[in-house]
């Protein structure tokens, strides 16, 4: 079983991990030009909160997790809520195929510190990107690895700009954009959480 599927029964209980969400979705919202005949994908997408952030604004969000517990999560969220728009999908993006051309908008919280290999990552990702589409991702700015309490399937401890607009770069993305949207309070420190954003 996968940890986050058990990770899923509190997860939205956690209030910074809400306002964190809600901070990276407000970044997005102002920094890319969302479409209401968007389709947009968002990976990691855990319970959903920031797809449920981005939803209205777009048409539809396939919302890609590998961890079946989220996901019925999501449902359960989506359902009570009436949301037809979400499509909760089981997969795991670095080893699945994405099709090409396929979403107008990539967007992901906190997630790419658990992708092996970043640069074949977002090459898939620039892939299934139609032409003009936009990567809006979160995550934290490089941090001592003191952040999470359990480093199991953590491969990085965040990342710095260089190292972002480099990944960016080299997958094939334009018009880096990096912005500090938020501090999370943990451990007596603070740790900034970045938005990147390119376009294809």
């Amino acid at each position: 079983m996968n940890r986050f599927d058990e990770l899923a029964k509190i997860w939205d209980e956690a209030p910074y991990r809400v306002e964190n969400t809600k901070k990276i979705g407000q970044a997005i919202v102002e920094n890319v030009p969302l479409s209401k005949n968007w389709k947009v994908l968002d990976f990691g997408v855990g319970t959903g909160l920031l797809t449920f952030y981005i939803q209205p604004y777009v048409k539809a969000i396939d919302a890609v997790d590998n961890s079946q517990g989220m996901l019925e999560k999501l449902k359960e969220k989506a359902e009570s809520a009436n949301v037809l728009t979400i499509n909760p999908i089981l997969k795991d993006l670095e080893k699945d195929d994405l099709g090409e051309n396929e979403y107008d908008a990539i967007i992901s919280s906190m997630t790419l510190h658990h992708i092996k290999d970043i640069t074949s990552f977002l090459k898939k990702l620039y892939k299934t990107l139609k032409k003009g589409g936009y990567l809006a991702i979160a995550d934290l700015e490089k941090e001592d690895g003191d952040f999470h309490s359990d480093n199991d399937g953590v491969y990085h401890f965040g990342f710095s700009k260089e190292e972002l607009e480099n990944y960016f770069k080299e997958a094939g993305f334009e018009n880096f954009k990096f912005l500090i949207v938020n501090k999370i309070e943990k451990n007596n420190k603070e740790y900034p959480v970045f938005l990147a954003i390119g376009k294809k």
